[in-house]
């Protein structure tokens, strides 16, 4: 008959664990249920958690390999239902390991596995070691486990991170260094989340965090700024006037909607600018509101030797016209009425290391031209109120919508700062210019992704195709975004529902009468011909993930 560990009059985790397995019958000697997930369903789970996945390759495994190099261990990465999505380590563990299937694809939950540190840890939803005879099936008594929850940036249960071991070789350091590398895991899944960063302690590595809305909204918060608010009277807006946080760019793998579904511009792939980056040449992107110049940035960023620095982006024609100078260049205590008693570090040399993008740059007015013009001849900038230049490395990033040859022409421009920061021109074409195919694959992601169980009719594909759509790919993207939810289950997006303006004279398709539907099932089973029935590599050219891509074979009756 199983028996309890040692009772207490406070029972411990474990002891409230080897109850739950009681209550539910399970026998400790006999073998756990073996509990794997289909492939298929594991592959979905995998989709569904990519942003969680590519965090953890980025920022967790490399830190991992430091601490823990040549120790036989594994740490696994596991979904809130104990599902192992992720796996790494010592082979020669691995290998002892897979007698229990301790690999992706196996569910850790106590109702399966009984006592375990993953099911444990998501049961008690908090950090729990589990060793040798501690587990509730004899089985697994030759392991020993260290586990923490994994919390997003709203708080709630992501899954686990668990370090497994050899019960001979769990050393006292396992529960610290997993809880090590849950927090550094929810930063990065913080830092990527469009917002404001706010950092209330720049200097520490842990520091609390708290992710703002433009307003001042709460949307986010990491461990530590969780219980900074529980300790202290959050005021949002007044957080944003101390300029405590800058805004950072989402790195592209974290935002689905936007880096799928913007497939680059027919005149502007990455490879050229980013080389151009690399070789600390300035970038000018010019391109219509809404065609993709800061989807372009992004991915370079995502692409260079920096992506590891900050991205710092700034819209110059939204900075306060009386404060330009204090917001770019920063400023010491008390330089002017109203300035913070400790001053401000600016965008520039928050910039320092990373990229800066200085967005609508046409904007600026001339004396902020001028002294622009002086840090990039330079390398230095001078806070506002101080004598004493600071040295700053960053590469930048400048865009317009507007002429500014035509600009420097007019004379609204400084034609020494344009030759400045136009080391390489790169315009970006609307999308009314992009090929009929290139409109379809674009169309094709977007409303795949925001509701794969919509189509759209020939008279609504007729009209959206005709269209000019000024906005570009922002109005687009709005468009299909209201005729989804004007269209909910009604498997159709008429006419009706694409609220756009009126085009002069007619609404002509340029398809010659082949339908929006037709096209995308031509390009999707023809790619998948030229790819030999490869879904991987088909769904890779088209942009897609693999899930869309076998969502569209079942629609045509071959999913």
């Amino acid at each position: 008959m199983s028996e309890l560990p040692q009772s207490s009059p406070s029972p411990s985790p474990i002891q409230r664990s080897w109850q739950r397995c009681l209550h539910q019958g399970l026998i400790r000697q006999q073998s756990a249920e073996l509990d794997l997930l289909p492939q298929g369903e594991l592959s979905a789970r995998q989709e569904e958690h990519r942003t969680l996945i590519t965090c953890f390759q980025r920022f967790v495994l490399p830190l991992f390999a430091q601490l823990l190099a040549g120790r036989p261990c594994r740490l696994l990465l596991c979904d809130g239902e104990g599902a192992i999505l992720a796996a790494s380590g010592d082979d020669g563990f691995a290998r002892h390991a897979e007698r229990i299937f301790l690999r992706s694809g196996a569910r850790w939950g106590e109702a399966s596995k009984g006592t375990n540190a993953i099911g444990t840890a998501l049961a008690e939803q908090s950090e729990v070691q589990v060793l040798g005879a501690q587990h509730f099936f004899a089985q697994h008594s030759f392991l020993s486990c260290s586990a923490c929850p994994l919390l997003g940036p709203d708080g709630q249960l992501l899954g686990v991170l668990d370090i497994s071991t050899d019960a001979a070789h769990h050393d006292g350091d396992m529960l610290g260094t997993v809880r090590l590398l849950a927090m550094t895991l929810e930063n990065a899944l913080l830092a990527r989340q469009p917002g404001w960063l706010v950092d209330l302690d720049p200097q520490s590595l842990w520091s609390a965090r708290l992710l703002l809305g433009e307003g001042g909204e709460l949307l986010g918060a990491n461990r530590a700024g969780r219980l900074w608010l529980g300790q202290h009277p959050f005021d949002g807006k007044q957080l944003l006037r101390d300029r405590r946080g800058l805004r950072l760019v989402p790195d592209p793998v974290v935002i689905k909607t936007e880096t799928q579904s913007l497939p680059a511009t027919p005149s502007a792939t990455a490879g050229v600018p980013l080389k151009m980056l690399e070789r600390g040449i300035s970038l000018l992107i010019e391109g219509e509101t809404g065609s993709g110049k800061e989807h372009l940035v992004r991915t370079l960023h995502a692409r260079s030797s920096r992506r590891e620095r900050p991205l710092v982006c700034v819209n110059c024609g939204a900075l306060p016209a009386d404060l330009v100078e204090a917001e770019l260049f920063g400023y010491v205590g008390g330089a002017f009425s109203g300035a913070r008693s400790q001053g401000s570090q600016g965008y520039l040399r928050a910039a320092h290391g990373g990229i800066l993008m200085l967005d609508e740059i046409g904007e600026l007015p001339l004396p902020a031209q001028t002294r622009l013009l002086r840090v990039l001849q330079e390398r230095a900038v001078t806070p506002v109120g101080s004598h004493r230049p600071e040295s700053v490395d960053f590469w930048l990033v400048s865009a317009s919508h507007r002429d500014l040859a035509a600009m420097v022409a007019a004379g609204t421009f400084r034609e020494d700062l344009y030759y400045r920061i136009c080391g390489w021109r790169q315009q970006l074409a609307p999308l009314r210019a992009w090929s009929v195919p290139e409109r379809q694959g674009l169309i094709l992601n977007l409303l795949a992704q925001m509701d794969p169980a919509l189509q759209l009719s020939r008279e609504a594909e007729q009209r959206l195709l005709a269209h000019p759509l000024p906005g570009n790919v922002r109005q687009l993207k709005q468009a299909l975004e209201v005729a989804c939810v004007l269209a909910e289950g009604q498997g159709w997006i008429e006419p009706a529902h694409l609220h756009l303006p009126a085009v002069a004279g007619g609404t002509s398709s340029p398809l010659g009468g082949s339908t929006l539907r037709e096209q995308s099932r031509q390009r999707v089973q023809q790619t998948l011909a030229e790819c030999g029935g490869n879904v991987s590599e088909a769904a890779r050219r088209l942009g897609i993930s693999r899930t869309t891509f076998y969502r569209h074979l079942a629609r045509e009756g071959r999913g």
